[in-house]
């Protein structure tokens, strides 16, 4: 069964303008996710009038206009990744997408307010749909506080089910977003996911390579499959270390969850901060 997805990350003043590089593809090349076809980039489309300025100055004159206390270590800006499991989106049509974002830009806007959606664009240049949606978090009475919108681990379980209760309103067959602990791998970063793709890609190379060696021709198969051994054991390096640290994680999340049920069903990324 198709699920609904909804995750969110808190961002900091120092990373936001990585994250509008990302979103309003400003980059001219992303050797981090290969799956970004910069020829399809021009099928990217707005839900929201694009920001007339940086994220950082939309964001500045936002909180300033509510006059509001900023610390250093305060959450700017709150990104929300929509999208659904990659053969529902994918088997949507154009206009069925862009249907199915904006009645989840109408959610989220209901409940953080419109005037506090920074930004909503949609990626139609990466392997599945998915639209980023990036809101100030300001509250009712002008405070800058993430933690007073999205709420704890109950909060969180709430916005899930509210979400699909919204969502399967209009498609009855998605299911509803699970934990963190029950979908582990879809919170592991997408970078890390796409680079344990490639190193089985490469695996593969390298066995093909060794057994096509024999009497005639073991100089140079030789000699390639060297070559793709050195260039796999690095990333197989950083591979592994960055596995120790997603388990690390993963462990500690079941733990959390097993003093605390109202874990189950939250489907939130790591956040950046407690605020």
């Amino acid at each position: 069964m198709p699920y609904a997805i909804l995750r969110f990350q808190k961002r900091k003043a120092g990373s936001v303008a990585a994250c509008e590089r990302h979103n309003e593809r400003k980059k001219e090349a992303y050797k981090s996710n290969p799956d970004i076809d910069v020829g399809r980039s021009k099928d990217n489309y707005h839900l929201v009038n694009q920001p007339r300025y940086t994220y950082k100055k939309e964001i500045n004159r936002m909180v300033d206009e509510a006059g509001c206390k900023v610390r250093k270590d305060s959450v700017m800006m709150v990104e929300t990744l929509i999208t659904a499991s990659p053969e529902f989106m994918n088997s949507l049509l154009p206009e069925e997408q862009k249907e199915y974002f904006s009645m989840a830009l109408d959610f989220i806007s209901e409940r953080v307010g419109k005037k506090n959606i920074l930004s909503a664009v949609v990626h139609m240049d990466e392997r599945t749909p998915h639209m980023h949606l990036c809101f100030v978090p300001l509250t009712s009475d002008d405070k800058l506080s993430a933690k007073s919108i999205l709420g704890n681990q109950k909060s969180l379980s709430e916005w899930q089910t509210a979400y699909h209760e919204h969502m399967s309103s209009r498609w009855n067959q998605l299911e509803r977003g699970q934990s963190v602990v029950e979908t582990k791998r879809k919170h592991i970063p997408t970078w890390l996911y796409k680079l344990g793709g490639r190193l089985d890609k490469q695996y593969e190379e390298i066995v093909s390579a060794l057994s096509d060696i024999n009497a005639f021709n073991a100089g140079k198969k030789r000699d390639k499959a060297l070559e793709l051994i050195a260039a796999w054991l690095p990333d197989v390096e950083k591979f592994s270390k960055e596995i120790g640290k997603q388990r690390a994680y993963i462990d500690s999340l079941k733990r959390e969850s097993g003093r605390n049920p109202i874990m189950r069903g939250v489907c939130v990324m790591k956040s950046t901060s407690r605020n």
